[in-house]
């Protein structure tokens, strides 16, 4: 499991908790201990957001991401990479 903490029952952790749920956050990530050993995945589905960077650093391209792993939408994949972005650069907003 993660070291990131979470508050009980949010199913994402807590950094991200006060980051707006619209826009391009409406489609969020999420981890639960339950599902894919608490790894943080693209809601609804069983895919970790790791998959995504993987093929990323691979020098592959979103859209080959995409094509590859057809139960992530562009959307989410967007909102994932602009999330990291902010969490990494410290911002909330």
């Amino acid at each position: 499991m993660s070291a990131t903490s979470r508050k009980a029952g949010s199913g994402l952790p807590e950094e991200w908790q006060d980051l707006p749920k619209e826009g391009v956050f409406a489609t969020p990530l999420v981890q639960t201990a339950d599902t894919c050993w608490g790894r943080v995945r693209f809601e609804g589905t069983r895919v970790p957001i790791a998959t995504l960077f993987d093929y990323l650093a691979a020098g592959k391209p979103l859209d080959d991401f995409l094509e590859g792993i057809p139960t992530v939408r562009r959307e989410q994949a967007v909102a994932a990479l602009r999330l990291a972005s902010r969490v990494l650069a410290g911002q909330r907003g």
